[in-house]
């Protein structure tokens, strides 16, 4: 079925042309864009309409506002390009099974590179993360997720590739809405040993049972996931209830 098209707004169209003129090369990297007036009477738009832009552009890091200089665009990398993904990921986030699939190709083929690439000591670093996620397992769940998130991105680092760490730097905080009060509900004790065994694998530079292990892991999340995102909100309220306050469930 065909649908009609929704349409877009003037601020948006005004956004599009400008990011479009920044990625075209028209507007060079370094050079000052014209000013909130200029633009305003290239647009036909008003200043307002310029500003919301502006603000968007420098949001995403492509542009940067200089007090009484004007704004400029910034050094085009591959920072620049992931960049663009940043609407694109928060527009979809509702679509979790999604984001946690892109998550596991990342960290899958992080994990080979990182036994081929990684320094002994760059390794060892990694046990300090497992430690602190063991601490924090059984009393905090929140402090023990961003320990686990740290794991990863460190894991990502390790591999040497700018877009995969850029990349986790993006989805890292979406990731948290869906997968801590996973964690909450089924506890962090076979996660822990995922991720031990993973880190002893990467030590002995077993690439493929570094990744094995890490596919085990994802899998076992998205099978986790899937399950969560099918309940709705009160059986997902009961569970956590349930996991964080056994006694007083049970009692009732």
């Amino acid at each position: 079925m065909i649908e009609p098209i929704e349409k877009q707004n003037v601020a948006d169209t005004v956004y599009y042309k400008m990011l479009n003129m920044i990625i075209e090369g028209e507007w060079k990297q370094g050079a000052m864009i014209p000013s909130e007036n200029e633009l305003r009477e290239a647009f036909s738009v008003s200043r307002d309409t310029v500003r919301q832009a502006v603000h968007r552009l420098s949001a995403l890091g492509i542009l940067r506002s200089r007090q009484g200089k004007g704004t400029y665009v910034k050094k085009i990398d591959t920072s620049f390009y992931m960049n663009l993904l940043v609407p694109a990921v928060f527009l979809s986030k509702d679509d979790g099974i999604s984001i946690l699939e892109f998550m596991k190709a990342i960290q899958v083929e992080s994990v080979r590179m990182a036994c081929q690439r990684a320094g002994d000591q760059e390794i060892a670093v990694l046990e300090e993360y497992l430690q602190k996620m063991k601490s924090a397992s059984n009393s905090d769940y929140d402090s023990f997720f961003d320990y686990d998130m740290g794991y990863h991105c460190y894991l990502v680092k390790l591999s040497g590739n700018s877009l995969f760490n850029k990349s986790m730097e993006i989805i890292g905080e979406v990731l948290h809405v869906y997968l801590r009060d996973i964690v909450a509900v089924h506890g962090s004790d076979k996660s822990i040993q995922q991720h031990e065994d993973c880190f002893l694998a990467l030590k002995a530079r077993n690439t493929e049972k570094a990744a094995g292990i890490m596919v085990e892991h994802y899998d076992m999340l998205l099978e986790r996931l899937t399950k969560w995102l099918a309940l709705d909100e009160t059986d997902r309220n009961q569970l956590i209830e349930e996991r964080l306050h056994p006694k007083k469930s049970s009692a009732s």
